[in-house]
């Protein structure tokens, strides 16, 4: 994502009857995320992760929420790259099985929970190599979608669960796209 990607984020309009993510709020929070991609102001991508949106005002169509909280999980995936100093990452849609291997999620916050670091580390091994060898053998999106990683022990290595779980979001669209473009060809 580019700093013009963040400020010309769109999303669609909950139909009526349904109320979506209050959008001027979401536009102002955009604009934080292209700030932060500058370097004016400091976000990390826990921070986006645990902002949460007001619901839009009744009477009012509010933006989408599933195509909000896509945007912000490419974001903080982005976000890290970025804090990194490595170059952005090439979207969703191209995931290399580099990429995985350079990832890199935090320890939880002091009070929180997080996934067991062994368990995540191996499933990035399976992710990776599924991504070198596209095909009809390795993960599958389903096999993604159903993943259930363990606590960590108090004490014991973990990373922060809202990192991995957005992380695997991107991980379930870009084994999706490749099933279908395999399907396709």
């Amino acid at each position: 994502m580019t700093t013009e990607d963040e400020r010309m984020a769109r999303f669609a309009r909950t139909p009526a009857g349904q109320r979506g993510y209050d959008a001027a709020e979401v536009d102002a929070f955009c604009e934080r995320i292209a700030a932060a991609f500058q370097g004016s102001t400091m976000l990390t991508a826990a921070q986006i992760r645990e902002h949460e949106f007001a619901a839009a005002a009744f009477g009012h169509h509010g933006y989408d929420r599933d195509q909000v909280d896509d945007y912000l999980d490419r974001a903080c995936v982005d976000l890290e790259y970025a804090r990194r100093g490595d170059s952005p990452h090439p979207g969703p849609e191209r995931l290399s099985p580099r990429d995985v291997q350079r990832l890199r999620f935090s320890a939880p916050p002091p009070g929180r929970d997080g996934y067991a670091a062994a368990e995540v580390d191996t499933f990035l091994d399976v992710v990776a190599a599924t991504l070198a060898h596209a095909g009809p053998t390795g993960l599958s999106s389903q096999d993604a979608r159903a993943i259930d990683f363990c606590p960590a022990e108090p004490g014991g290595p973990s990373y922060y669960a809202d990192e991995v779980d957005a992380f695997l979001d991107v991980v379930v669209r870009t084994l999706t796209e490749q099933e279908q473009k395999h399907t396709a060809s």
